[in-house]
């Protein structure tokens, strides 16, 4: 280790310090939260994303006495992860480290790790709601075949639907289970609150993964048509 590196650990603190006490003056508002808070939101979710596929998550859990069983996790349903626990671990600092101040110089922990730290304490409360959700869905049947997919089906000639509706199904069939799902939810008319409440996730959670599903299927029916 260089000699200038405790220096520089030092300065850090110093400057996290200061930002510390600007934005609990001000509330966690204006321009520089702003600015601080989407550039910690990128950095935390590369970071967790990162520790949630390679599976070391697990192990960060278990350091902090939260042990979970590991299972296997598709690679977007990670990301999903990912962004959950670090939308959680996000709560969790504004309101210990910053309001409840136990984020400290003294403490010695700079403000990217302590964030990180939080999205890890929130992780299990994800992870076991994924698994819930997970566990729950083993009794519901999934659809043959995805006949509204965006109203793929086109009004035509017979040999045009079959295309269309083999591309729809081709489509579906490409999405992960939990999106399957959820687009079998709204196409039976459930809303977004009600998805939500079923699935244990947020409305706005919902809405965006619907938002991913439907572009992954509609990009995968445009390639096999």
């Amino acid at each position: 280790m260089r000699s200038s590196d405790p220096a520089h650990a030092a300065e850090r603190l110093r400057v996290d310090g200061v930002l510390v006490q600007h934005f609990r003056e001000s509330g966690l508002t204006g321009s520089r939260w702003d600015q601080f808070h989407r550039q910690l939101l990128g950095h935390g979710l590369t970071i967790v994303t990162k520790l949630v596929r390679s599976g070391a998550m697990f192990a960060r859990c278990g350091r902090h006495g939260r042990y979970l069983h590991q299972q296997a996790i598709p690679l977007d349903e990670a990301e999903e992860l990912a962004s959950d626990a670090v939308f959680e671990g996000f709560v969790i600092f504004c309101e210990r480290g910053l309001l409840g101040r136990e984020w400290s110089v003294e403490h010695g922990q700079p403000l990217n790790e302590y964030f990180v730290n939080a999205c890890v304490l929130a992780f299990p409360n994800v992870y076991r709601r994924w698994q819930t959700r997970m566990s729950g869905w083993r009794d519901v049947d999934l659809l043959d075949s995805f006949a509204s997919l965006e109203q793929v089906v086109a009004e035509g000639n017979p040999e045009d639907a079959v295309v269309e509706q083999q591309a729809a199904n081709a489509a579906f069939a490409a999405l992960s289970e939990d999106s399957r799902r959820l687009l079998i939810l709204h196409e039976q008319g459930y809303s977004h609150a009600e998805i939500a409440e079923l699935t244990r996730l947020t409305p706005r959670a919902v809405e965006g993964r619907l938002r991913r599903a439907r572009l992954t299927a509609r990009q995968h029916t445009d390639e096999e048509r």
